[in-house]
């Protein structure tokens, strides 16, 4: 055992040798040192297991020493125990409050009682050590606990939003009983609308589902021989109609011969949907998403790129987590729940494959590489307000002007539409600034927003709106929690209404506001 001897005095220093040597169950080793100058570095070079401390130094004190031993981890690290000829209590007070070990009277000092000494103060040193990490272990856990709380919150809250703003239109459409004047062109746009996001509603709940089925271990594959190429085919025409609309190429490299993979032809195509959606999502309008596939010994590689926004540089993998999406930023101005490429990977693992995302050597955008078994060379086989049924009149309405904004689309043509019907004059904008600008450059009688908007919430809008051109103001949100109807209404809404909305509440509102 290795002992630092720091004491000015040559014969004290003699008496804890002879002392120490007597004992038989240990040997001890000792380095010796008589001033705090210098003593800091034998210690680092030495490493002791304890250290003896004189009080009184030539040229200092044993406190002045242990304060800068903390520098190198403090008597936490290197057990003290503090010598002096005194016994004065008060300085063993003032020693162990500055971290010492022990304290011990050179008067009373005997081989068996020093030894003790010793080595209780190592065991305490380690005990403290072992608290202290444990501690921080605590706080790790604590603050990943917290963060992983308030991540299932945002899912949460984000859930509701995504499960509610699909239904909005559609209800909006179908609670629409007088169809007077309606063309068979409108019938087509109505219907048509409402299958798409019934869809992508079964699509939301189906995410969630299939994401318990992960959690719980009950996920089932069921494999057959599949041609890839077929089944990439079919993922890429689910995303078509919002692919064409942003005017983005969708170019295929695919091997010239044909693939077979044995795998469940579904799941192959929810993963490959999944990579689509997303590549579509996150790349702009005019931009190209590449789908590549090439033979690799018994696997296949399956490449989609983008020239979208790429992936966060300091962790990409994080994308695969449940629930997250890189940012608050990227969520509001994308919307999602952040549960696609984590039931992805889930998928691609259950068939024994792997997944990898990276952001594109030559340029802007994200790379996802999705290697698969190959299979045998066979034929493929084939809470919200009371509605009420009161309605504002056309002549009522005639002439107000209503201020919409709303970044889901469907959501605002059906609205802007219905109200139009019913003599409203409406102008439509999808992002905060485009309602300021139109707010800026026409008069409005009346404002009706979503909350949720790509480039600022609607709560800011509203609060922009009050300090510049006040109306009365109506909110529309897939979030309903009491709370969120109080940030509203602090915010200058005279109405939250919640997704969902019943074209009927939002009439009963307008006649309110318009009188």
């Amino acid at each position: 055992m290795r002992i630092f001897l720091l004491d000015d005095n040559d014969i004290d220093r003699e008496a804890c040798r002879r002392s120490l040597a007597r004992v038989e169950v240990v040997a001890y080793e000792f380095v010796e040192h008589n001033s705090v100058d210098g003593a800091l570095d034998r210690v680092r070079e030495w490493d002791p297991h304890c250290i003896l401390l004189d009080y009184h130094l030539h040229d200092g004190t044993g406190l002045q020493f242990l304060e800068s031993l903390s520098e190198i981890g403090g008597p936490r690290r290197y057990p003290v125990v503090m010598l002096t000829g005194t016994g004065n209590e008060q300085i063993a007070v003032e020693v162990m409050k500055t971290g010492a070990q022990d304290y011990l009277s050179k008067e009373s000092l005997n081989p068996e009682l020093l030894h003790r000494t010793i080595e209780a103060a190592i065991y305490r040193a380690r005990t403290e050590r072992l608290l202290e990490e444990q501690r921080i272990e605590m706080a790790r856990l604590y603050l990943e606990a917290q963060d992983a709380n308030t991540r299932k919150d945002q899912f949460l809250a984000n859930l509701s939003h995504e499960l509610r703003t699909p239904l909005t239109p559609v209800l909006t459409a179908v609670s629409q009983t007088d169809f007077t004047g309606v063309t068979n062109q409108d019938f087509i746009e109505t219907f048509a609308m409402i299958r798409r996001n019934i869809e992508l509603e079964a699509r939301l709940i189906d995410d969630m589902l299939d994401l318990t089925r992960i959690s719980t271990g009950k996920l089932q594959i069921h494999a057959r021989t599949i041609d890839l190429h077929e089944v990439l085919h079919y993922a890429a025409e689910a995303c078509e109609s919002e692919r064409e609309a942003k005017h983005i190429r969708l170019e295929w490299r695919l091997a010239q011969e044909r693939i077979l993979l044995s795998a469940d032809a579904g799941r192959v195509q929810q993963v490959f949907w999944n990579l689509f959606k997303n590549a579509v999502k996150f790349t702009p309008s005019g931009g190209v998403i590449t789908v590549t596939t090439r033979r690799d010994g018994g696997e296949v590689q399956i490449e989609v790129a983008d020239t979208g926004i790429g992936l966060p540089v300091d962790n990409a993998e994080k994308i695969f987590d449940a629930f997250e999406q890189g940012s608050s930023e990227v969520t509001r101005k994308f919307g999602g729940l952040g549960l696609g490429l984590a039931i992805s990977k889930a998928l691609v693992t259950a068939h024994g494959g792997t997944i990898q995302a990276a952001n594109r050597a030559e340029g802007s955008g994200a790379v996802f590489r999705v290697r698969l078994p190959l299979g045998q060379s066979q034929p493929p086989q084939t809470s919200q307000p009371r509605s009420t049924s009161r309605s504002v009149s056309p002549a009522a309405a005639k002439g107000a002007s209503i201020l919409l904004v709303e970044d889901h689309a469907d959501s605002a043509s059906v609205l802007s539409r219905m109200l139009a019907s019913r003599g409203f004059h409406v102008q439509v904008a999808s992002t905060a600034g485009q309602a300021l600008d139109l707010a800026a450059a026409h008069s409005f009688d009346c404002l009706i927003s979503d909350l949720g908007l790509p480039d600022a919430s609607g709560l800011e809008l509203m609060k922009t709106l009050s300090t510049t051109t006040p109306l009365p103001a109506i909110a529309l949100s897939g979030y309903g929690m009491e709370s969120d109807v109080q940030r509203s209404l602090a915010a200058g809404f005279r109405y939250h209404l919640t997704k969902p909305v019943d074209f009927q509440q939002v009439l009963s509102a307008l006649q309110d506001l318009l009188g």
